[in-house]
């Protein structure tokens, strides 16, 4: 889960993606994830940032690197809420 947060640019590091899931800031398919959590292709994630609420589904597999425009490709947004006042 941690790396496949940061191949798709969600966190900037592989530990920010490790700490996200400690606290419990992710999910997968409503269940709440470890960073050793498998991901595959149709999986349901939540992320729980300070100021934005961010549901994906991934529609591509993340087993490997990906650059940086592939990596938007590889998920649809399913929810993007953001506090008011906080900018994109």
């Amino acid at each position: 889960m941690d790396l496949a947060l940061k191949r798709l640019l969600l966190v900037r590091s592989r530990s920010e993606g490790k700490e996200a899931c400690d606290v419990g800031a992710v999910t997968v398919n409503g269940t709440r994830a470890k960073a050793s959590t498998e991901v595959h292709v149709g999986d349901r994630i939540g992320i729980e940032y300070a100021n934005r609420s961010l549901a994906i589904e991934l529609t591509g597999d993340v087993g490997s690197n990906v650059s940086r425009a592939q990596a938007k490709t590889l998920y649809r947004v399913l929810r993007d809420d953001r506090a008011p006042g906080v900018d994109a």
